[in-house]
């Protein structure tokens, strides 16, 4: 027998994460024993919906992207380490050889001494030119920090293409969620067939005191954008009597973004109430916006491109 990772009952069969090595029952790992019997080797690359989602850290190891940006930055932190002494060092350098033109000038006896400040001299002078080398890369390597940050940003994002995130949908015991899915789809006229879901499951939120989120991850990415778009143009109908539930309010359906993006998202729309922007939305997973209804569109990728909400 072994413990769920996620609700904590006892069974005795079911998948293993391979990233956080947990162990889940098949309803909480969302998927079903025969689904993930015809995986055959492949259930041992099979990751849980917290560690596919990356909303959950892993305790394996990390990643080689992830140990090359640890070995930059361990290259960042010696070159700080470096650089601090190298305006001081410089000045020494400067104080030395005025000492070493005074004392040329005078006795004899000093030349052995002259002799060891000019050894220590170019010594010093040696490990200035190793820093002044050191420093000149340092753009190149936050150059390339940033650029393996953003690919690593764009891959989590790639990865959840095919996926749907709903919220405000209350989370009851034993609850079905694949007639919750298919009940959306009716809503939503987009009919949901089982077949067509890869997997579905609720996920752990950074947001206190408000329901799970249901993630809804589709084999096919045209299905996912079909059921994205119907459930905008049936928004009014996105309540919650429709599901079944007597308590009212809505639901909402959005694309599945990374932590990154939802941030982005939230500072583009804060933004854009403040400068009167009239579209901020995201489609195909990519936030967009349009100051009014005759101006350009474009994309926020970045901070950088929060400014243009002006």
């Amino acid at each position: 027998m072994v413990t769920c990772a996620s609700c904590g009952l006892q069974h005795t069969d079911g998948p293993v994460c391979s990233l956080c090595k947990q162990h889940f029952d098949f309803s909480c790992a969302g998927i079903t024993e025969g689904g993930y019997r015809k995986l055959g080797d492949r259930k041992n690359s099979w990751r849980c919906p917290k560690c596919k989602s990356g909303l959950s850290p892993s305790p394996v190891s990390p990643s080689p992207l992830t140990d090359q940006l640890d070995r930059i930055q361990a290259q960042l932190n010696d070159v700080v380490l470096q650089l601090a002494p190298l305006a001081s060092l410089v000045e020494d350098v400067k104080m030395i050889k005025c000492d070493l033109k005074d004392l040329k000038e005078s006795h004899e006896l000093v030349q052995e001494a002259l002799n060891n400040f000019s050894v220590t001299l170019q010594a010093l002078e040696t490990r200035v030119t190793k820093v002044e080398n050191i420093a000149r890369d340092v753009p190149t390597l936050q150059a390339e920090i940033a650029k393996l940050h953003h690919e690593l940003e764009d891959r989590d994002q790639w990865a959840r293409a095919n996926n749907i995130e709903i919220r405000g949908i209350p989370q009851k015991k034993n609850e079905n969620l694949y007639e919750i899915a298919h009940k959306i789809g009716v809503i939503c006229n987009a009919p949901i067939k089982k077949e067509e879901i890869n997997y579905i499951a609720r996920i752990p939120t950074r947001i206190p005191n408000i329901e799970k989120p249901i993630i809804i991850a589709f084999n096919n990415r045209y299905t996912k954008e079909e059921l994205v778009a119907s459930s905008r143009r049936n928004k009014q109908h996105l309540n919650l009597s429709g599901l079944g539930f007597s308590t009212a309010g809505d639901f909402y359906i959005h694309d599945h973004l990374t932590l990154r993006n939802k941030n982005l998202l939230s500072k583009a729309k804060k933004l854009a109430k403040e400068k009167n922007f009239k579209y901020i939305w995201v489609k195909h997973c990519k936030i967009m916006a349009r100051k009014s209804d005759t101006s350009p569109i474009f994309f926020i990728k970045g901070e950088k491109d929060l400014l243009k909400i002006t």
